[in-house]
């Protein structure tokens, strides 16, 4: 399942330590090397997203799946009946996305819409849905599984700890920003 919104992430351009006048390295050896340290912690945080980005694009089309397809029906074989809200959640794509992405496997008989009105429209996956595509999307939860029993519980405890911790800090600091 995608991990990342449709909004591109982009780093801060590296600031080398060895340049004589980087604008945004701190002045003395310590903090130049904790710069240092913290430039490559995000490079690689970006560069997570972005390979975990394109292993769920690459995976998708080899199912013949555009991305949003994909995570539409990834969400609906683990839990049917889900809003459309729910599915741009789930996917991190626009309601725009979810919309045309819905109407398109609506059209080729592999999900349906049920309910009274527009607004309590639920997406479910048909017969032939779970036919065509439950296999595979659970083989790709198997493997998703299955790499993250390389960690220990402990392990696995601290990791979500820290990604948690971080968005969190991110989220207060990106949301401080004025840009007006």
């Amino acid at each position: 399942m995608s991990t990342t919104p449709d909004v591109a992430r982009t780093a801060p351009a590296p600031c080398r330590s060895d340049a004589p006048a980087c604008a945004t390295a701190p002045a003395g050896a310590n903090d130049a090397a904790k710069h240092a340290r913290t430039m490559d912690t995000i490079r690689a945080i970006d560069d997570f997203y972005r390979r975990t980005d394109e292993l769920y694009r690459q995976t998708a089309w080899r199912m013949g799946l555009a991305d949003c397809a994909f995570d539409i029906l990834y969400a609906l074989l683990d839990e049917d009946g889900l809003t459309q809200k729910q599915l741009c959640e789930r996917g991190f794509s626009s309601k725009q996305t979810v919309h045309s992405s819905v109407k398109r496997l609506q059209a080729k008989g592999l999900i349906t819409l049920r309910g009274d009105s527009p607004r309590t429209m639920r997406a479910y996956l048909t017969d032939r849905g779970r036919e065509e595509y439950g296999e595979h999307i659970r083989a790709v939860l198997e493997a998703e599984k299955e790499a993250v029993d390389i960690f220990t519980d402990e392990e696995q405890l601290r990791l979500t700890e820290a990604m948690a911790r971080y968005i969190d800090a991110l989220d207060a600091r990106l949301s401080a920003l004025t840009f007006r």
